[in-house]
């Protein structure tokens, strides 16, 4: 059997060969795999629909960045304001301790399998 690098390289083939233990190992590792692919595509369409809100506050006038810019802003609700400022610093808080567990985890079995 070649060498193979990337779970998707393994064919059914390649997995009837496998001991148990080994094809156990493989689909929980494929499904993980699964779910990172999954979260690369909801920040890259999380990065793309902030991009497009800061365009957004910036067309229509409305945050702070455009006084940053020199331009006038109009006037907005402050209560509206700071809920939306508290929910997406909350999530982001969310995220950046969901990826500092999961780093550390990843960096605890690296030493472990070390």
């Amino acid at each position: 059997m070649n060498e193979k690098t990337f779970l998707y390289e393994w064919t059914s083939q390649d997995l009837k060969d496998l001991k148990p233990i080994e094809k156990s190992a493989f689909r929980k590792a494929d499904n993980l795999n699964d779910k990172i692919l999954d979260l690369k595509i909801l920040l890259d369409e999380i990065t793309e629909d902030w991009d497009e809100y800061m365009q957004f506050l910036e067309d229509e006038r409305i945050s702070k960045l455009c006084e940053f810019h020199c331009q006038e802003c109009i006037e907005f609700d402050e209560e509206l304001l700071r809920a939306i400022v508290t929910t997406l610093k909350k999530s982001l808080n969310d995220v950046n301790k969901s990826i500092s567990y999961n780093t550390k985890k990843i960096k605890i079995n690296q030493v472990i399998d070390r």
